[in-house]
């Protein structure tokens, strides 16, 4: 292939992958204007607005791998069953993401102490986390704030890893070295998260969860490492927080600091899980090419005789 060729299908997958991420946009948009329409306040129902956005981007991405190729083993998006061996290593990979991000983000608490900018970027990135910076609990309904919980731990993990590790991902992947696809599907990733203090630790999760989604070969390994971030990390949290469990702030706190000593604690199995975890599919990968070649080299001898 001349380097005219190359560098028009590294610019075309580029192209498509931002296409898919106007798509993700403009389906939040969608969600919006539809609820403006009807005169729903989207920061009152933020948890409604959430999965209106969600269920949108799921159904426009299964539209949209249903036709990236009329052969299933060729889409976009990868499916594969994975073992109940897999999803334990998932697991204690997902808690040790959550141990670096909390680490991460106490780094950045202890440097806003003596930085001014930095405290500036904390105390944005608390209020753009925060389900109740911009209105006040007793005006949420109690059903619109489960909703919120459940898609965050749930439709937006789904929703995000469609796009980001399944159809962005996968017209990288056709046209770039798999690490290479793994690092700008890590960078989209990382940027719509925000240019702030979110960024690098985007950036890190995005890397390890897109190589989780490559060795694998299925969206669901992305989808159990998202949300099992999102859960522990947002929805868990949030849910403690609300006055209608009554829960005192020290034993919220406490269950709070429990759920981030474990995280970190599992940092280091994290990094053996992952090891075992690409070393396990390696194997299965070479198990399998063996099993194809050996079909073929079958169907060949048949033929001549």
């Amino acid at each position: 292939m001349s380097s005219l060729a190359k560098a028009g299908k590294y610019a075309l997958a580029l192209f498509l992958g931002v296409v898919c991420l106007c798509l993700y946009m403009a389906m939040s948009f969608v969600a919006f204007y539809a609820m403006e329409f009807a005169g729903l306040d989207t920061n009152v129902y933020e948890g409604l607005y959430s999965f209106i956005s969600a269920v949108l981007v799921i159904i426009c991405f299964l539209i949209y791998n249903r036709f990236s190729s009329s052969d299933k083993t060729k889409r976009l998006i990868k499916t594969r069953r994975i073992s109940a061996f897999e999803v334990l290593l998932l697991v204690i990979i997902g808690l040790g993401l959550i141990g670096f991000v909390t680490s991460y983000l106490s780094v950045f608490l202890i440097i806003s102490e003596y930085l001014q900018p930095v405290q500036q970027e904390v105390a944005n990135y608390d209020a753009s986390v925060d389900r109740y910076a911009v209105v006040a609990e007793n005006v949420v309904p109690f059903w619109d704030s489960c909703l919120y919980a459940v898609t965050m731990a749930l439709f937006i993990p789904l929703s995000e890893e469609m796009v980001f590790r399944g159809v962005l991902y996968g017209h990288l992947e056709r046209a770039f070295k798999p690490w290479v696809a793994v690092l700008i599907a890590a960078a989209f990733f990382g940027v719509l998260h925000g240019m702030s203090i979110h960024i690098g630790y985007a950036l890190v999760c995005g890397v390890v969860i897109t190589f989780c989604y490559y060795y694998t070969g299925s969206i669901i390994s992305s989808v159990i490492l998202h949300s099992l971030f999102n859960l522990i990390g947002s929805a868990i949290p949030f849910f403690l927080k609300q006055e209608v469990f009554g829960l005192a702030d020290d034993t919220r706190r406490m269950i709070n600091s429990t759920m981030n000593i474990i995280s970190i604690l599992a940092m280091v199995p994290a990094v053996f899980a992952f090891i075992t975890l690409v070393r396990y599919n390696h194997n299965r990968m070479r198990s399998e090419k063996q099993t194809a070649e050996e079909i073929t080299a079958a169907e060949v001898s048949v033929a001549d005789e």
